[in-house]
């Protein structure tokens, strides 16, 4: 994948009003980023929802949607010619696979003024490389069968119907992916926390990009 793809498109939920959170009570780095992230895996809205002003549980869901969508589309259909309905079902066996993420927050430690580190401990899940590694081994098999002229029609026919077939394909290959997935050792990924100055708070895009791109393991397959 690219290295500077940004992975999500939920982060406009990642921005809160200290007030939102209890006025008087201090800034909890550790319980918005618990939030957030409960949001990003799990599409939980419940805690997001008391963190983040101005927006309420069906635009929270709508974003939580959008990412997963657009996530199917860049990392799992790409290249792919699918139908709505196929989309679709894309897009909530992906929501079934990110419910299954291991990760745990830990206690925020301050950085500076308006600032902290927050410790997430994940368990990297192996579901994207194995659905990788069968989606190439089955696009081989469908080469050979286009080669041996198994396919009717003229050689763009040819490859239609084999775009056609991987497309079919493809979920089945994403669910036997995800049903042997296996979970890596533990690791630690720091996400800043900071404000902009006028008691708005985010996590930083990038450290958030770096969590997800190690928790799925998206660093690890080239684009």
């Amino acid at each position: 994948m690219e290295q500077g793809k940004r992975f999500i498109g939920i982060f406009i939920v990642c921005t809160i009003c200290v007030m939102a959170a209890g006025c008087g009570k201090g800034f909890d780095a550790s319980g918005y980023t618990e939030a957030i992230l409960a949001l990003q895996f799990q599409g939980d809205v419940r805690n997001a929802g008391a963190f983040v002003e101005g927006t309420d549980r069906a635009e929270l869901m709508e974003m939580y949607q959008s990412f997963v969508d657009d996530f199917v589309a860049g990392y799992i259909t790409n290249g792919m010619t699918v139908s709505e309905a196929q989309q679709e079902e894309f897009s909530e066996l992906a929501s079934t696979i990110f419910t299954s993420m291991r990760y745990e927050v830990g206690e925020a430690k301050k950085a500076g003024k308006g600032e902290y580190e927050v410790p997430v401990i994940i368990r990297p899940s192996d579901t994207f490389i194995r659905y990788r590694d069968l989606l190439t081994e089955d696009s081989v098999k469908m080469s050979e069968k286009v080669r041996k002229g198994e396919y009717g029609g003229d050689e763009e026919e040819a490859m239609e119907q084999m775009m056609a077939e991987i497309a079919v394909n493809a979920y089945e290959l994403l669910e036997t992916a995800y049903e042997g997935s296996e979970y890596g050792e533990e690791q630690t990924v720091i996400l800043r926390v900071a404000t902009d100055g006028n008691e708005i708070y985010s996590i930083d895009a990038e450290d958030m990009d770096n969590l997800i791109a190690k928790i799925l393991r998206l660093d690890e397959i080239g684009g």
